[in-house]
């Protein structure tokens, strides 16, 4: 009997720590976003933010639609590699939203730089210490926006969550 009142109690308290785990929230309490997401979508909580999976291609067809009914696209490193394919560079550079490299250590350049994968994009020359890149282009005006999100240690992930919607909302 009491070996059973032990195993429940172990089997509640697991329920319990994976829940809290899979369950992050996020404090952001800006305006509502919604956001496409090419990759692994996030797993955390927050009423004000919506993500929407998308496929490169989908983006790569119509990024003037997504710009429409999306406030930015994250794209997650089990993509990286395929988004920096060179058919995709002029998809980022056109786009008129913001673009989330979210956990790249190489920042958007494997991405935007024709003849680079993220494979094969030098490390060292492109790690200055950020977490995420987010990457904005304006053609019309030939500049180009970088904001980068530095994470210092995984449980200030949702900080860093934060932050960067709080960018995404102000672009």
């Amino acid at each position: 009997m009491r070996l059973n009142m032990i195993l429940s109690f172990i089997s509640i308290y697991f329920l319990l720590t994976l829940s809290a785990c899979s369950n992050n929230e996020v404090k952001y309490d800006g305006e509502p976003l919604k956001i496409a997401v090419i990759g692994d979508i996030p797993e955390l909580n927050n009423k004000n933010i919506h993500f929407e999976t998308i496929s490169l291609d989908k983006f790569s067809e119509d990024a003037t639609q997504i710009s429409t009914n999306f406030d930015a696209v994250m794209i997650t490193p089990v993509i990286f590699e395929e988004a920096s394919d060179d058919r995709f560079v002029d998809v980022y550079s056109d786009s008129e939203m913001p673009i989330i490299f979210f956990d790249s250590p190489k920042r958007h350049f494997p991405f935007i730089r024709a003849g680079a994968t993220y494979e094969t994009a030098r490390w060292e020359s492109l790690n200055n210490g950020s977490h995420t890149t987010i990457y904005l282009s304006d053609i019309d005006a030939d500049i180009e926006d970088v904001w980068y999100f530095y994470l210092k240690d995984e449980k200030e992930l949702d900080d860093l969550y934060k932050e960067i919607f709080q960018m995404v909302e102000t672009l």
